[in-house]
């Protein structure tokens, strides 16, 4: 293996800015879900054997009544929207109240793909709608090892078809039911990390080196005996 010798250069931070990670308590519980199966989605491709052939979907976006507009306005004034195209948006979003739960969600998760094959009737094609259904809900169920925001629960419960054929569209929509913590508002809020050491059970030198940054030394610890209160 070929490393490279060079001495990598210390990023710039500019004036007024302090080095550190985000805090991973102040992440949007419902757009991380959002982001995890709109990914999930634009990775899709049309030829499922070689990862190098087109998208899928040419169109994957937070449904905003896009497709509405475009078929039921006299003068469609939508922006240009491509097809085959999948709108993703959350609905009947709850919060559980119960003190031992606070900050969990539920959620459904409504993903609205729409083809726009003219020939959809011929045998060929006259499933086509089917098996997409298929290809995405596998690669979301494949998914959840991958996107913690899906890990919780993630499950199908609802597929329907098109009736219609208006404007030579097809939208088909499928239903997943969404499980959520909300961490950043609630009990997380503020979180301060903390290294306790209870001497003679724990100490710093039982820390990862790069856990201890202040370099702090082990304490003096009591005897086991003064400490867990037995006497002989």
């Amino acid at each position: 293996m070929i490393v490279d010798k060079k001495p990598k250069e210390e990023p710039v931070i500019p004036p007024g800015e302090e080095q550190g990670e985000a805090s991973p308590y102040t992440v949007n519980a419902l757009c991380e879900v959002f982001n995890a199966v709109k990914e999930v989605i634009s990775e899709l491709r049309e030829d499922e054997d070689n990862p190098d052939s087109p998208p899928l979907f040419k169109t994957v976006a937070l449904n905003t009544g896009q497709l509405s507009r475009i078929k039921n306005n006299k003068w469609n004034r939508e922006y240009m929207l491509p097809f085959p195209a999948a709108f993703i948006h959350l609905i009947d979003v709850r919060y559980l109240v119960q003190q031992a739960r606070i900050g969990e969600g539920r959620a459904t998760l409504r993903l609205q793909y729409v083809l726009n094959r003219l020939n959809n009737s011929d045998e060929e094609y006259e499933l086509e709608g089917y098996r997409l259904f298929q290809r995405i809900n596998v690669a979301l169920q494949d998914a959840k090892s991958k996107y913690p925001a899906l890990s919780e629960r993630f499950n199908l419960t609802y597929f329907d078809q098109p009736e219609s054929f208006d404007d030579a569209l097809q939208p088909y929509w499928i239903d997943y039911e969404v499980w959520f913590t909300e961490y950043s508002a609630y009990k997380f809020r503020n979180y301060v990390d903390r290294y306790v050491v209870v001497p003679p059970f724990t100490n710093h030198s039982d820390q990862l080196e790069e856990s201890n940054t202040d370099s702090h030394e082990d304490h003096p610890a009591p005897s086991y005996d003064e400490v867990s209160g037995f006497s002989k």
